[in-house]
This record gives C-alpha cells, sequence and structure tokens, in this order.
C-alpha cells in the first residue's frame, strides 16, 4: 500500500489512512493503534500520517465515525419496513448491539476489557448525538418528540447502549433483549410498549 513517491489526492489519501487505522484496531485493538501503527500498516511514514491527520484522536474516532454511519446505514436499510417508534428503537438496539459485537472493528472499539477512554467520552457528546439522530430519525418522527426531547431521549438511548455495550452480563440473546427493552427502555422513553410484553 505504500504511496511509492506518488501520494494520491488527498481525499484518497486520507481514505487509504482511514482504511489503515480500521486495519489496526481490528487486529490490534483500539489502545494499541497510533500514529505510528497506521503508518507502518498503510507504508508510509508517520510524517505523512500527521500530513492528514492532527494525530492518534483524529484518526481513531473518524474511523469510528466510518464504521458507525455504516452500521447506522444498515440499521437504516434493514429497518424501513418498521413504522412504531418503539419498534424501530428496539430492532435498531438489537441490529446495533449485535453489529458492534460481530464487526471485527466494532467490536475492537467496543471490547469492554479494552475500553478506550476517548470512545466513551464522546459517545454522549453531540457528535453521539448527531449519529443517533440520523440513527432513530425515522423513531423521532413517529413519535413527534421536538429537538429538546429528541436530544434528551437520544442521550438515553446511548446510555442504556452503552452500558449494554460494556457490560454484557447477564447474557440475552435477542429476543431477550427485546423484551428487556420494551420492558424498561421503552417506557422510560414515554413510549407504549406495542411489542414484547
Amino acid at each position: 500500500m505504500a504511496w511509492d513517491g506518488n501520494p494520491p489526492q488527498v481525499d484518497a489519501a486520507r481514505a487509504r489512512l482511514l482504511e489503515a487505522t480500521a486495519r489496526c484496531i481490528a487486529r490490534d485493538g483500539l489502545a494499541a493503534t497510533s500514529v505510528g501503527a497506521v503508518a507502518a500498516e498503510a507504508g508510509v511514514s508517520r510524517q505523512t500520517v500527521y500530513r492528514y491527520f492532527a494525530g492518534r484522536d483524529e484518526l481513531a474516532l473518524r474511523a469510528i465515525f466510518a464504521a458507525s454511519d455504516a452500521l447506522r446505514r444498515r440499521i437504516d436499510s434493514q429497518l424501513a419496513p418498521l413504522t412504531e417508534p418503539e419498534d424501530i428503537i428496539v430492532e435498531a438496539m438489537v441490529l446495533g448491539l449485535g453489529e458492534m459485537r460481530s464487526n471485527p472493528v466494532l467490536h475492537a472499539i467496543w471490547d469492554s476489557s479494552s475500553l478506550d477512554a476517548l470512545v466513551a467520552e464522546v459517545f454522549t457528546e453531540p457528535g453521539g448525538i448527531a449519529w443517533a439522530r440520523e440513527a432513530f430519525g425515522r423513531a423521532v418522527e413517529a413519535a413527534g418528540w421536538d429537538e429538546g426531547y429528541a436530544n434528551t431521549a437520544l442521550e438515553f438511548i446511548l446510555r442504556v447502549g452503552l452500558s449494554l455495550l460494556i457490560s454484557t452480563a447477564p447474557e440475552r440473546n435477542d429476543e431477550e433483549l427485546r423484551a428487556f427493552l420494551y420492558r424498561h427502555l421503552i417506557p422510560g422513553l414515554g413510549l407504549g410498549a406495542s411489542g414484547e410484553d
């Protein structure tokens, strides 16, 4: 993958470095992913990486957002037939948690044994809320939430999701997780449970 003295255009160079970052995260974990590791993976110098990114945190965050955005698109596509806000939220949570545990990059990011403080910090910051607004946009619209309520509801959803990612005990299969979310998360959002008891 080395550029051999012929670097690509800026956008292509950034994309290739983010791909290298994703490979490092998937193979070695987020904590072990550094500018040096990404440079080695991409076959370029550390200085080249710094030409396109401010440092490790920017690389990591952009790789996380790229993986998360791909997840958001999958969620949106698979849940398109659903119309009730509670069903959209529950199925998005079940699908999202499953993907985060099975996708190599997302799994490495959310591995509770090596969870990076950077990830937990940004999860409910404006970038995380903006991501959730896109991922749960149809649910927000169907529920008729105004902007202020939507932001706090999405923060609540993200905090529940974060806790389920960090601590998987007790283990629940998808049906048990659905029942748990319908029983506890949905009423907490002010929605009536139309699914599991």
